[in-house]
């Protein structure tokens, strides 16, 4: 019998998690729509794993998709360098916005209290508040975090995917853990196009 896993769609891609990951599509949580619109921009995923990872991912989908009329629809490419640009600043945001939603759950004294129990005596994955309190102290780790760029690319040169890959390199963290994936090349991740 096969494990169960989070499923979750993103820019006409259904992706499959692990089960025991506890993750936040970062666009629909109340956090991310309350701070929408203050110039800040966040990643497609959050994540959560049992090792002790925050998991950042955005997802890039430059495949050929029709739109509600049934035209197709090219996206345009950034080249590597500007897409690399783009991606770290969502990366550094997402960092940044994990910070003001902990800071703010932080501020009236019942909620400190509770975050004091979920920390310590219940961790609860279904609990927005341990969420973003578990994600506020990984975040503060960067050897904990994981950054991942999944980008379809068809049609692209070889080197395109290596040439994001290096120039969002040298704009993280020295530490940071980078993975540019697709569908084909999933590099050995627990994440799946399914």
């Amino acid at each position: 019998m096969s494990q169960p896993t989070n499923i979750f769609i993103e820019s006409d891609l259904t992706f499959s998690f692990p089960a025991e990951w506890v993750i936040r599509k970062f666009d629909d949580t109340v956090a991310y729509q309350s701070l929408s619109g203050h110039g800040l921009k966040g990643v497609d995923f959050i994540a959560l794993s049992p090792d002790g990872k925050l998991w950042l991912m955005e997802v890039k989908n430059y495949r050929p998709r029709n739109d509600e009329s049934g035209r197709e629809h090219r996206a345009i490419r950034r080249r590597p360098q500007e897409l690399a640009e783009h991606v770290a600043r969502k990366f550094s945001d997402t960092r940044r916005l994990i910070r003001i939603v902990n800071s703010s759950l932080r501020r009236v004294w019942w909620r400190r209290a509770w975050l004091w129990y979920l920390e310590r005596i219940r961790p609860d994955g279904k609990s927005n508040y341990w969420f973003w309190s578990e994600a506020f102290r990984r975040a503060n780790k960067p050897e904990n975090i994981v950054f991942v760029l999944w980008m379809e690319t068809p049609e692209e040169p070889d080197n395109y995917d290596e040439a994001t890959r290096k120039a969002l390199s040298s704009l993280l963290e020295p530490t940071a853990q980078l993975f540019v994936a697709e569908a084909e090349r999933d590099m050995g991740l627990p994440i799946r196009v399914v």
